[in-house]
């Protein structure tokens, strides 16, 4: 199965190769004070952290003037494209992108027209596979330091906007989504003599998750309310589960089996999401890591000065093994910040919820728990047949 993508990635000749997961970056039209602090973390991540591919996990750019009641122009909209893309792509640094649920909103033909401009950027990752539901669906591969040999594989694909049934809730995978994925697996199997070890990008996160967590009461301080088909239930972290959560996770109004699809073809040892602006955590289940990724931008509701970046460790040695972690604002630049209010950067959530909230001593606990597990290498268990 050749990849039509324009870029050819492969490992570094120590055998690394580092990808960073960057979750809702929201830019809007003006540029402020907030996106300028984006622009600092952007920068520092790709001048710190030395991504050999970046990829943008939804939410990106804003169509609608606000203040001007008006459509943005296509200069508008690729200055925010520019933007969000030039600290990686002035240091040649290749980007890709998954859209996110407001990537869709009305006009969704809208949507096009941002990929075309995602496309005139240099070291553009994404193509656009014709006739499957959404934009920007593709897979990314990644060849050995010698680049005679496919050891790693990118999925990235468009989970959609609000439910596809009109019921109130986000979209789930389509079926053609689904079958695109496999056949297309099958292919690059066949090709490879065997299945390639793949991570999943997308940007709303599959029911499964919260197979990670476990259901308490309203009682619980450190509960978060459900979401879709788990309203009106309450659950906390449960056991399997590392980092950080701050809500309920946003999934689909419906499970449409793309977690068991996924399972069936058995290439995915990883799938990583945006969405959830303050969710930063990571859980295996049934032999696949789940990740959530926090958000980068500054202009949406958050957690303080938790924006960041996942980063995804890969190493040609050891196929089918990853590590993962998150770097945030604060480990660059501390509270230096122009754009959040002193009252903001008191601990995670304390501000936003306080009837909800973590605790200090619970997310003090949380903090600690990312560090120690920052450098975990997961060795992705053999899935039962």
């Amino acid at each position: 199965m050749k990849c039509q993508s324009p870029v050819h990635l492969r490992f570094s000749e120590d055998g690394k190769f580092r990808i960073l997961a960057l979750g809702d970056s929201h830019e809007k039209i003006k540029f402020t004070e907030k996106t300028e602090d984006m622009l600092r973390l952007l920068n520092a991540a790709a001048e710190r952290l030395h991504p050999d591919a970046v990829i943008f996990m939804g939410d990106l750019v804003q169509r609608e003037n606000e203040e001007e009641g008006r459509r943005a122009t296509e200069d508008e909209m690729f200055e925010q494209v520019q933007r969000l893309t030039t600290p990686f792509t002035s240091r040649g640094i290749p980007v890709g992108i998954v859209f996110g649920n407001h990537d869709g909103d009305p006009p969704a033909e809208m949507k096009k027209d941002v990929f075309a401009l995602f496309s005139r950027i240099p070291r553009f990752l994404n193509t656009d596979e014709s006739g499957v539901t959404g934009v920007g669906n593709c897979f990314v591969p990644i060849y050995d330091s010698k680049d005679e040999k496919m050891l790693f594989n990118l999925w990235l694909l468009d989970s959609g906007s609000g439910a596809q049934d009109g019921r109130d809730g986000y979209a789930w995978v389509d079926d053609d989504q689904i079958a695109w994925y496999e056949n297309t697996c099958d292919a690059i199997t066949a090709e490879n003599g065997g299945v390639v070890p793949s991570i999943f990008f997308q940007h709303i996160p599959v029911c499964e998750e919260y197979r990670l967590l476990r259901e308490t009461t309203i009682l619980n301080p450190y509960r978060v309310k459900g979401m879709a088909m788990y309203k009106g239930k309450y659950f906390t972290r449960g056991p399997d589960l590392e980092g950080y959560l701050g809500e309920g996770p946003a999934v689909p109004a419906k499970n449409n089996g793309q977690f068991d699809s996924w399972k069936k073809k058995g290439d995915v040892i990883a799938a990583i999401f945006g969405h959830d602006h303050m969710n930063r955590f990571q859980g295996e289940v049934d032999g696949i890591l789940l990740c959530q990724t926090q958000l980068t931008g500054f202009t949406m509701w958050g957690d303080g000065l938790r924006q960041g970046v996942r980063v995804i460790d890969l190493d040609e040695t050891r196929p089918g093994k990853l590590a993962t972690y998150m770097v945030y604002y604060r480990d660059f630049f501390g509270t230096k910040c122009k754009s959040i209010s002193p009252y903001n950067l008191l601990s995670d959530r304390w501000h936003i919820n306080f009837k909800n909230t973590l605790g200090v001593l619970g997310v003090a606990a949380a903090a600690a728990g990312i560090g120690v597990g920052a450098k975990k290498l997961y060795n992705i268990r053999k899935r039962k047949k």
